[in-house]
């Protein structure tokens, strides 16, 4: 399972987040007030100041970030080297979307051989596949291609 922290000062927002990382059945989902940087996984937290920069600093990789649109610190975040920003107003599926795409980006969640670090060690059932159908045969009746000169 997929880890991921959201700390974001909008309840209703996180409460909608964490329902769209929910349904797919890949997520633990935490709603913290402080993210805790010791878990794995990926890391949705509000721009509010400065405050934020040190501990982006760390990980980058790791982090969502929701701000305004053509804030200052828009800069200071991409200059931090988070490249995974979420606007406010945009919506928690476009949110979501960022922390698939942040998932992506952790070395341990790639689409690596091997196993994944990041991941605990639960025995799960394999994934449900589709069954192949076989496509059904052509009738005589209908061909196509055919030579019929229609005199156009």
């Amino acid at each position: 399972m997929k880890t991921v922290q959201l700390a974001l000062r909008d309840p209703d927002y996180a409460q909608a987040l964490r329902n769209l990382l929910l349904r797919d059945g890949n997520h633990r989902v935490y709603v913290v007030e402080e993210a805790d940087l010791r878990l794995d996984g990926v890391v949705v937290t509000d721009a509010v100041g400065t405050g934020h920069l040190p501990m982006l600093q760390k990980a980058p990789e790791r982090f969502v970030v929701l701000t305004r649109k053509g804030s200052d610190q828009l800069s200071m975040i991409w200059d931090a080297g988070v490249r995974h920003v979420v606007f406010e107003g945009d919506s928690p599926n476009t949110a979501q979307l960022a922390v698939i795409a942040a998932e992506l980006r952790l070395p341990d969640y790639g689409l690596k051989g091997g196993k994944n670090k990041g991941q605990e060690n639960h025995h799960t059932s394999p994934q449900p596949t589709l069954p192949v159908l076989e496509t059904p045969r052509r009738s005589a009746r209908f061909r196509f291609g055919s030579t019929r000169d229609f005199g156009f």
